[in-house]
């Protein structure tokens, strides 16, 4: 601002702006905007300086991750992308032209409020603080700093990003853990593998793809359970998958099995989400008389509510009936015992499709480690690295293609440290 009296009046109308804010309400609700807004609402009256640098440290603090490194106008900008309202859902839904103009016309009058406080200068909040505790310019010079800079989305932009990313927090990420407490986090730092990288197994990637196709398609599909021997790429297929689709509207969330008696939370969390989510449950086994088989059950075929389109659900499992019996357990004393038994194979049977994923032979092992070592251009003969690749298998008792991945890892750590790579 040119001056600190003109910097007052738009402070002053700004606070007025925030206390109308509708639809984008839940960006107030930001630790770093929180602050900021009741910095504003301290100052001048607060005597306290001490309780405004702490505000204001917790205002910096989240602008300082890796992310934003130090921008307020671009953390705001990704608070306004990815919230989850109203008018984000209708948009993200394709149905902006049948939203009612008075809201469209509050969601316009929100961005423009968060916009001009984005794009507040560090120096001139400080001068704020300078002009109201002079007596406190040591320690407001000392206050972290924050830069406002970088170029800002058009409204009608902002509607286009909805349009194609979709809503919240998945319009962000493409990989989400659903957790105890009923909360859905982003994953990170996600398995970038790619089916490229999945060797030898296209016949079971190309059941699973051809199902994931039709439902990012809204054509009939069915829920997935991909069993086999550990190391075979069961849950690699699945990452892949979403590595090759996430663009197209593809999300994954994953939730522990021990967390399934909460999966009708999951479903209408998601069902509104104008994107395509696959439910993802690894290592998928239940011991008898777990509450998380019914739930499981119930969801796949037989509740009275009704899976959401936008949902499909992959399992992977080591055991092809899911359920850990004992010969206890079959040796019963319920009249019914056949019933019994097959109440624990009658959950693997309600996922439309299962594919089988068996360890490979020698050979097959053997064309894997093979084309790992193609993809990675490494120096070394076939006959070397076939000869290594065994001893190597006889240390682990198995073969799959983790175990060749592993060896391929191995041996390109030898080769370019350059270390000998037949000990």
């Amino acid at each position: 601002m040119e001056n600190i009296e003109e910097f007052k009046t738009f402070i002053s109308e700004l606070k007025s702006s925030l206390n109308t804010l509708t639809l984008y309400r839940r960006v107030l609700e930001d630790i770093s905007v929180k602050n900021f807004v009741e910095i504003l609402n301290l100052i001048p009256d607060e005597k306290d300086f001490n309780k405004i640098a702490k505000l204001w440290s917790d205002m910096v603090f989240p602008l300082y991750c890796k992310e934003y490194e130090g921008n307020r106008q671009k953390y705001i900008t990704d608070l306004i992308l990815y919230d989850k309202n109203y008018y984000t859902l209708k948009c993200a839904a394709n149905e902006f032209y049948n939203i009612d103009s008075g809201i469209v016309n509050a969601a316009k009058n929100d961005i423009e409020t968060l916009i001009k406080i984005s794009k507040i200068q560090c120096s001139d909040l400080k001068d704020l603080l300078y002009e109201y505790y002079p007596a406190e310019k040591d320690t407001i010079d000392t206050l972290a700093s924050f830069s406002a800079g970088g170029s800002w989305l058009s409204f009608e932009n902002l509607t286009e990003f909805y349009e194609k990313h979709g809503a919240g927090i998945f319009a962000k990420y493409k990989a989400f853990k659903f957790l105890s407490n009923g909360k859905i986090e982003p994953v990170l730092n996600c398995d970038n593998v790619r089916l490229k990288d999945l060797k030898r197994y296209e016949r079971e990637q190309n059941i699973v793809l051809e199902n994931t196709l039709g439902f990012l398609k809204g054509k009939p599909y069915n829920n997935v359970l991909l069993y086999g021997d550990r190391g075979t790429g069961k849950s690699s297929t699945v990452k892949a998958i979403l590595n090759e689709y996430y663009k197209e509207g593809l999300r994954v969330v994953q939730i522990f099995k021990e967390n399934l008696i909460k999966l009708d939370e999951l479903m209408q969390e998601i069902s509104d989400i104008p994107l395509k989510f696959i439910i993802f449950i690894d290592d998928l086994t239940f011991n008898e008389n777990d509450d998380n088989f019914g739930a499981l059950k119930a969801v796949l075929e037989g509740a009275l509510a009704k899976q959401p389109d936008n949902m499909a659900i992959y399992a992977t499992t080591n055991r092809r009936h899911l359920v850990k019996e004992s010969f206890k357990a079959r040796e019963g004393d319920e009249i019914h015992l056949a019933d019994t038994i097959d109440e624990t194979v009658s959950l693997s049977d309600r996922f439309g499709i299962t594919v089988t994923y068996s360890v490979p032979n020698k050979d097959k092992f053997l064309e894997i480690v093979k084309a790992i070592k193609e993809d990675r251009k490494l120096n070394i003969s076939d006959e070397i690295l076939f000869k290594g690749a065994e001893k190597f298998v006889l240390s682990k008792g198995s073969r799959s293609p983790r175990l060749a991945k592993q060896y391929i890892d191995y041996i390109q750590a030898r080769l370019e440290l350059n270390l000998d790579i037949e000990q």
